[in-house]
């Protein structure tokens, strides 16, 4: 492991040295968004993700712009989908499957990831759990306060 700051960020994203996202958000919505949001700008990009499963690893693959994941957890089922791609994971530690917070169940994303094998449904189903909607960050007006896209916000960090 090396410079993850995860008392700064839950999510981060550089491109070479520079920090070009990150946020304090848990769960995959914020890789939603920046995936999305991002996508064809960028290539080669490194992640830190606090939790690596299964359907983080899909969409990371799908997305083109990351080439290495660091990451303090990360699901086995993650770690071979992202080795098959070809995409370098370290992690601190590797579990079965990525948990529900009280750790009662595999938790949805993961679900989702390995009973949903076509890449738009999965997609689709995933917008829907994370409630994602692409047009949601031009209304954010900058109450977020550090989310790189919002043009409020990046009036403010200037």
């Amino acid at each position: 492991m090396t410079d993850q700051d995860f008392q700064a960020y839950t999510l981060a994203m550089f491109h070479g040295d520079k920090r070009i996202f990150m946020s304090r958000e848990s769960g995959l919505r914020p890789l939603v968004e920046w995936l999305d949001i991002f996508r064809g700008k960028y290539r080669d990009c490194r992640l830190h993700d606090k939790v690596i499963g299964l359907a983080a690893a899909r969409l990371i693959a799908a997305s083109g712009l990351i080439s290495e994941v660091m990451t303090l957890v990360a699901s086995r089922p993650a770690r071979d989908f992202l080795t098959t791609a070809g995409i370098s994971l370290q992690a601190g530690q590797y579990v079965d499957n990525i948990l529900t917070n009280d750790r009662t169940m595999i938790c949805p994303g993961e679900i989702i990831a390995l009973k949903t094998p076509d890449p738009d449904e999965f997609r689709r189903r995933i917008h829907l759990l994370v409630n994602y909607d692409p047009l949601e960050y031009e209304n954010c007006k900058g109450r977020c306060g550090y989310t790189p896209w919002c043009r409020d916000c990046m009036k403010q960090c200037r």
